[in-house]
């Protein structure tokens, strides 16, 4: 029945707007009448007061001509007028016989939709009576008692609201699906006069379409490698990012040994400069004990110098490894010094 009722009022929509166009198409041919014929009358005329001032002569001059050729298109124009007046009655025929039509088919439409209207307010009135008398009878399942008339009334207004709503947007659908169907119409006629230029058109755009669509690709692919080779930069940056702080951690760790290094021959220098000192103290010393007396260059002596002797050629060892080590360690360190250097 919904169905019957939309299929009605698409029906009923379309027969109004026929009857409005042929209404405006009657006023406006009405209106182009009133134009035409104005235009005529004067035309005639002035057609009048030139034929009673013209004087018959032998030969025709050049101005009876142009009065001959204006004759002839008058009465063209004549010819055009009846033929004109004939169509203008032939659509005002058309037209009422139309809208005779239309009043009719209306006319039985609003007839068949006041019948479905009564018969449905019956249907939904018995409908409602027996949901009340249902929801009369039915129980609560918390407390076991039956609904009292306030919930019953509620619900029967929650219900109308959404029926009313239901109701709204039916009729709009219907509304836009009448209209749906007329820019429909509109568009096959539309298509239908410029079914070439359509077909022109259509090509064009698909070609235009395809072209955007191989640059866009080509876009994409672009983008696409641009992403690659921002991840491949952004991978090797962190690389060198961790490898320059594992270098620079190592710096300071040569940095600490080499500074102990640079203590320690500190140091040892310190250690050999006081035993040349105290070998040259020794030997001034053992020089001078052997100037004052010959009896001190016994083994004991002997052996006091060659442990002096021992001592200090162990220091030049330990001298010796250190600056070995001194180097070697400087030698790992010019690289990193030098990349340090080129970034300041």
């Amino acid at each position: 029945m919904v169905l019957t009722e939309s299929d009605d009022a698409i029906a009923a929509n379309t027969l109004s707007e026929s009857i409005t166009q042929a209404t405006l198409l009657s006023d406006t041919l009405q209106q182009n009448n009133s134009k035409l014929q104005r235009k005529l009358s004067a035309f005639l005329y002035a057609q009048q007061e030139n034929n009673n001032s013209v004087v018959p002569k032998p030969f025709p001059s050049s101005s009876e001509k142009d009065v001959a050729l204006k004759n002839g298109s008058s009465i063209a124009n004549e010819k055009r007028y009846y033929e004109n007046l004939d169509s203008l009655n032939h659509t005002q025929t058309h037209t009422s016989l139309l809208k005779k039509q239309y009043d009719r088919i209306a006319t039985e439409l609003k007839i068949k939709v006041d019948e479905k209207e009564v018969k449905v307010i019956e249907i939904y009135e018995s409908f409602l009576r027996f949901k009340r008398e249902v929801a009369g009878n039915a129980e609560s399942m918390r407390t076991g008692r039956t609904l009292s008339k306030r919930v019953i009334r509620d619900m029967e207004n929650n219900e109308l609201k959404k029926d009313q709503e239901i109701e709204k947007v039916r009729l709009k659908f219907i509304h836009l699906r009448t209209k749906v169907k007329r820019l429909e119409q509109h568009l096959h006629a539309k298509e239908q006069l410029a079914e070439g230029l359509h077909l022109i058109d259509f090509e064009q755009l698909k070609f235009e379409n395809q072209t955007l669509s191989e640059k866009i690709e080509e876009r994409t692919e672009e983008l696409t490698k641009l992403r690659k080779k921002t991840t491949s930069t952004a991978q090797v940056l962190t690389h060198v990012k961790e490898k320059l702080h594992f270098v620079l951690v190592e710096n300071q760790k040569l940095k600490k040994e080499i500074g102990q290094l640079n203590a320690l021959i500190k140091a040892n220098r310190e250690n050999l400069a006081r035993s040349k000192k105290e070998r040259e103290a020794k030997r001034n010393h053992l020089k001078q004990l052997r100037e004052e007396d010959g009896v001190l260059s016994s083994d004991a002596l002997i052996q006091e110098y060659n442990k002096r002797q021992i001592e200090h050629t162990e220091l030049e060892i330990q001298l010796s490894n250190s600056r070995k080590r001194l180097a070697f360690l400087m030698h790992l360190l010019a690289p990193t010094m030098d990349s340090n250097f080129e970034k300041m």
